[in-house]
């Protein structure tokens, strides 16, 4: 057998900057910092920061970003429709 055969497959690994989505809370976020098999991550628009597995996270598209803000911003209208 060859050698690329045996090999794993390398796992994606998040840089200071990406925009992620975590697959534990199901949440996207941009990578503040990375600390062995753990990242620190914000939501893109701000807020409060959480800690992920480097295992749980996949990048996200730039037009999934779009999607889930235009999403975001339609959720807030209706919420602002309601009071």
């Amino acid at each position: 057998m060859s050698a690329d055969r045996d090999a794993a497959p390398v796992a994606y690994i998040p840089v200071v900057g990406d925009v992620v989505l975590d697959s534990a809370t199901h949440k996207v976020g941009k990578v503040m910092d990375r600390v062995s098999r753990l990242v620190q991550l914000r939501p893109v628009g701000g807020g409060q920061e959480w800690d992920a597995a480097v295992a749980d996270l996949t990048p996200v598209k730039p037009m999934d970003r779009i999607r889930k803000a235009v999403s975001e911003a339609n959720e807030a209208s209706r919420r602002e429709d309601l009071k």
